[in-house]
Formats: structure tokens, sequence, C-alpha cells
């Protein structure tokens, strides 16, 4: 038998697949995508293939992967769908199809304690205060556990918190990392994992472990994934914004004080005399609190330009001239340890990065900004354009590619996906659009009110308060009420708290994963949130039947990464607007309205409180890409089809 004809038997009518799954719906278009894939992967080619919510293309592909015989890597847009994939669908297609699978899952080297960081923060008591005893006890009674026979991953400790200060003492990171010249290599929990995924048939990741691996092998430092045949980017819309942010880098006062210490206790240990040295690196400390200092009125994000203070560019070429004089008189120590050299290597680096941060040219290749998180302050700097780099430094190097998610299109074409993907070059990719299983003309309804003003307007929150009020009403609660913006999200909620007959939940207030729960659990309950509930959320059945979007998704302008890339496209000539601003929002739309219809059996409606979307003419592209939904702009009419 064939491939494609196990790829039939076993997700066809009376197959596998329908035996091992309760309610299963048989998928044509989950035949298809796997037919697909193999292809692609039997044939060495690209592939990119939208399939809509309902297609069953975790399966498609996992099913496809194993029939190809060839080593293939996974990666997904989060953790937590990483781990889904790992922890449930893989175990199921072992359970019930093939026995012999061997998979394996690799984290970032954040999630794994490193055992020499470990001893020295140990070595360093003072490093850790009264409050982060009981932590640290913790994390040493689990070390005893894990070295006997856990992985060393942070996801075995009970109750850690996602900030902890300690963890970030104490676990692997490439900066710091010895490679084989580490004593404890042998026993070092990443190698171990590695060593997991060069057994392996099929190998999970996720984006940024993938941009880490791209950028680790184009540096020549060895690789972070074992070698593999074939890829598979899933959930690829996203692709792009997690691979540009792992790709740029971040400068922190707490980054360059940490490497000071770490070289202060380095040349501690030393035979020879380092006290010159000693005093460079104080020389560093005191040059970049005088950097930092100027940045302490940054609130939220700002963008650095060519018309920065003439006192900071001193200040910056004092504080790179210190850094890599360090760097050199350590790498120049004539009984350097290992890890001394290493931290010289690490000077050098974080002034070349400084240096990046504030070079400021006119061509646009580095988004360059400040942030401020909390009480904290970064210097950061992204790649523009990742496209080319990613054509160069990974699709040349690998026999096939496969790119997936429900939303990849824009008006019926990838365009907008090749371009800011770097697919457009030979060879051309294979591309399909799969149906959707779901039938939209009798499943949804669109709603668009027609009392709403422009979303520029100041009468726009009273207007969407009432509208939504008047929808909720129709829907009985039920409904997810997605923002564009805080702003927004706020103002809606308090004028409706109190005021309707239903349970009123709103993002900040909880843990995400509780609120979610606490929606499924209660009866008509609504849910006010912003981006981070856009995508990777399943609610299925009459928990959720209405989601409401209060604009058109526009990506903000002022946002440092979206603005160096409009500056870019502009001075080359092209239509930011429609070639980039348009269809990135159109996906994040998509993205919105996927959370509604999950199953053949759900039904719900689709409301947008922006106009533009029939008034402007860039309107028509979301239209068009959007599902068959009839379009109302009536309240009569949503509330006949909840009757």
């Amino acid at each position: 038998m064939n491939a494609k004809d196990k790829i039939d038997e076993i997700m066809g009518p009376g197959g596998i697949l329908e035996k091992s799954i309760r309610d299963y719906e048989h998928r044509r278009q989950q035949i298809r995508m796997s037919h697909h894939v193999y292809d692609a992967l039997e044939s060495a080619d690209r592939l990119i293939v939208e399939a809509p919510t309902g297609t069953g293309k975790t399966l498609a592909y996992l099913i496809a992967s194993v029939l190809s015989r060839k080593r293939v890597v996974i990666s997904t847009g989060a953790k937590n769908l990483q781990e889904q994939l790992f922890y449930k669908d893989l175990p199921f297609v072992k359970d019930n199809i093939f026995s012999k699978l061997n998979a394996a899952l690799l984290k970032g080297r954040g999630n794994f304690v490193c055992h020499l960081r470990l001893k020295n923060f140990l070595r360093q008591p003072s490093l850790y205060s009264t409050n982060d005893e009981k932590q640290m006890q913790n994390i040493l009674n689990w070390y005893k556990e894990t070295n006997r026979d856990g992985q060393g991953d942070r996801a075995e400790i009970s109750n850690l918190p996602d900030d902890s200060q300690v963890w970030s003492e104490i676990c692997s990171s490439a900066e710091t990392c010895l490679g084989k010249k580490c004593p404890d290599n042998d026993r070092c929990f990443i190698q171990k994992m590695k060593a997991r995924a060069s057994l392996a048939d099929i190998i999970i990741v996720n984006h940024s472990l993938l941009a880490s691996d791209m950028k680790v092998k184009a540096a020549g430092y060895g690789e972070v994934i074992p070698r593999y045949e074939g890829l598979i980017v899933d959930e690829a819309h996203g692709l792009e914004e997690i691979a540009t942010k792992h790709l740029g880098f971040q400068i922190s006062l707490f980054r360059i004080g940490r490497y000071c210490r770490d070289m202060k206790s380095r040349l501690s240990e030393q035979k020879s005399d380092t006290s010159r040295i000693v005093a460079y690196v104080s020389e560093v400390e005191d040059a970049s609190r005088r950097l930092f200092r100027f940045f302490e009125d940054v609130t939220g994000t700002r963008t650095l330009d060519s018309k920065l203070n003439p006192a900071i560019r001193e200040t910056v070429r004092l504080l790179t001239s210190k850094l890599d004089i360090t760097s050199s008189m350590a790498l120049n120590v004539s009984d350097a340890s290992e890890e001394l050299r290493l931290l010289g290597k690490r000077a050098s680096e974080m002034a070349l990065e400084i240096q990046t941060v504030f070079e400021l040219n006119s061509d646009y290749n580095y988004a360059c900004w400040a942030e401020r998180k909390e009480r904290n302050v970064t210097l950061n700097a992204a790649p523009v354009e990742i496209g080319a780099m990613l054509a160069s430094q990974l699709y040349e190097k690998i026999e096939s590619c496969v790119f997936t998610s429900a939303t990849l299109s824009t008006a019926g074409n990838f365009d907008y996906f090749k371009s800011r993907l770097g697919l457009t070059n030979d060879p051309e990719p294979t591309e399909v659009i799969l149906d959707s299983p779901f039938d939209y003309s009798s499943q949804t309804l669109l709603y668009i009110p027609q009392s709403m003003p422009e979303p520029s307007s100041g009468d726009f929150v009273e207007a969407m308060s009432r509208n939504v009020g008047e929808i909720l009403k129709a829907t009985r609660g039920r409904a997810f009420v997605l923002f564009t913006s805080y702003k927004n999200m706020d103002a809606v909620y308090n004028l409706l708290k109190g005021k309707l007959g239903f349970p009123l939940l709103i993002q900040g207030t909880r843990p995400r994963t509780a609120l979610l729960d606490e929606f499924r659990s209660t009866e008509g309950s609504v849910l006010f949130a912003t981006s981070s509930f856009w995508e990777g959320i399943d609610v299925k059945g009459e928990s959720l039947s209405c989601v409401i979007i209060d604009r058109l998704p526009f990506a903000p302008p002022g946002d440092p990464i979206v603005f160096s890339r409009i500056e870019k496209m502009k001075k080359n000539g092209a239509d930011a607007f429609f070639a980039y601003q348009v269809p990135m929002a159109v996906i994040a739309l998509k993205q919105g309205l996927g959370r509604l219809i999950r199953t053949r059996s759900d039904r719900g409606a689709l409301c947008i409180m922006d106009q533009r979307i029939l008034t402007k003419r860039y309107g028509r592209i979301f239209i068009q890409s959007l599902y068959n939904s009839p379009i109302s702009r009536k309240i009569k009419d949503v509330e006949a089809f909840f009757k």
C-alpha cells in the first residue's frame, strides 16, 4: 500500500481516526492537506497551505510526516501549542496508528537549570534576598530529584513564578555556555535533550527556537536543533513577528550589571594580577548607569531616531570603548579560565549590540527603541526585514518546507505572506487554500451596526457600549468582546458593568488560563480582552456564541518595528498601507473571528463595530478575506438568529 492510500485508510470513512475519536467528523479537507504535505516532503518542495479552523491540520501533517520516513521538525507559535502537540497529539498518533513513532520535544535554554551557573550562584549568597530563600530551597530540593531521574526542566517545579529572579540567575543561557569545555558537559540537561532529539523521527520546537537555531548556525557555533530533512511551520502567520524579535537583541542595565558582576567574580579567582581589568569593569558600570539615566523618563516605548542628544552619543562611545578594552584585556590574561575568555567575548558582543542600537542610519535596516516594562528600561534593536535572512539561512538548508495556518491568505492569495517570509524567489512554493468544512452561510451572521461613528470619534466608546449591550442581550451573554487597545476595553467595560444580567470578566484581573476556565464554566459569561486572546483560544459549543471586535485591527503605526517597516517600504517606493498594513490587519481580524466556529454544530454572530469595513475602499479586502457569512446591519436580525 502506498503512502497516500494509507492516508485514505487512516482518515477516510470507517478509518482509524473515526474508530478512535468520539464524535469524529470526517473531513475531505484533512485528507487533501495530508496528501499535499506528503508530496512536499517526498519531493523536496515548498508548500503553503491555508487550513481553516476545523480542518484537522495537526493530524494531517503528523500522519504525512511519519509516512515520509524523514526526520521532520514541527515548529509552533507558542510553548503551550508545542506542549499540546507533544503531550496530546503525538501520543494519540503513537497509541492508535504508528506504535514505533519516536518523538522529542525541544525547548529553549532558559527552561533548563545550568549546573555551573547554579554552583556559581550558591557561592554568592548575597545575590538572593530573604524573600528568595524559600524559593531557593524549593529549587534545591527539586534539583536533587531532577539530577536523579528528571530533565532539569523548570516545568517540573511547582509554584515557581514566571518572573523568578533566582531562576534567571541559574538557568542555561547562550551567553554563559562553555559548550564542550564545560566541566559539567557530560551531565548537561541541554546536551541530554539534544541527544534525545538526535534519535527522534519527529522533533517539536517553537518559532523562537527555530530562529535561535538559524542564528547559531549562521554564526558557526554549532546547532540548537539536530540535522533534519523536513520542516513544518504551524501557526506560520506568526513566524515573522516571533523571529524578528528573537533575531534582535535587548540591552538593559540589569544585563550589563550582571555581566560586570560575573566578570569581577571570575577575575577574583585568577592567580595573576587583574586589578587593571577590575578598574575598567567599574568604569563600564559607571558609563552604563550614566547612559540609562538619559532614559529614566521613558514610558511605554520610544523610537530612537537620529536627533539624539549629543551627550547620549558621547556616553555610548565611552561605554562601548570601555567594553572593548575590557574584552581585549580579559582575553589576554595569561592564565585565563574558559569562563573568563567567554566573558571577554561577551563584552565585545555587547559593545557591538549597543553600537547597533544607536547607529540609527536612514536605511531602516534595524528598528531601534527604548522601552519601559514596570520599573526597568531596555534598549532594543530588531531587523526590519527578515525574508532574505530566512531564505538564505533556513529554507536553502532544508529539503522541504511546509507553512500552514488557518489564516495565511488575504483577498484569496498568499502574496503578502510570501513577501514577508522571503518566499518570492525560485523555487516557487505550491499554494493551497482549502475550503472550510463549516457552512458559514447558515452557521454565522456578520453584524455591523448602523449607528457606529468612526473609531476616531469622541462618541465611539459610548456608541460601542450601547451597541454591545444590545448584542449581549440578544445573545444572552456567551461572548468575547475583543479590543485593539486597553483604553477602549476599560472604558466600555466600566460603562456596562452592573447594567447587564451576565457575569462580566475582564483581562488583567486574573491569569489568562483562570479567566478562560471561568468563562467556560460560567453560563452566559462575557470576556473583555485584548490582543493576547485573539488567537490560540479554543472554546467549543454554546459557551462562546458571539465575538465582538471594536475596530479593524491595524497595528499601531507608532510601534517601532511597524514604523520602521513602513518607512523602509516608502523609501523603496512601495505602498506600505495596501502592501503591508491592510494585509496584516486582515490576518489579525481572521484570527479574532476564528475563535467562534470550532465544530459543525457551532452557531454564532461575528460583530464588527467599525464602519470602515463597508465605507472605505480597503474594506472590500477585509470582506473578501472572510468566509461567506450573511451581512446584517439590524439588531433585530441578531435577535432572530439566536431565537
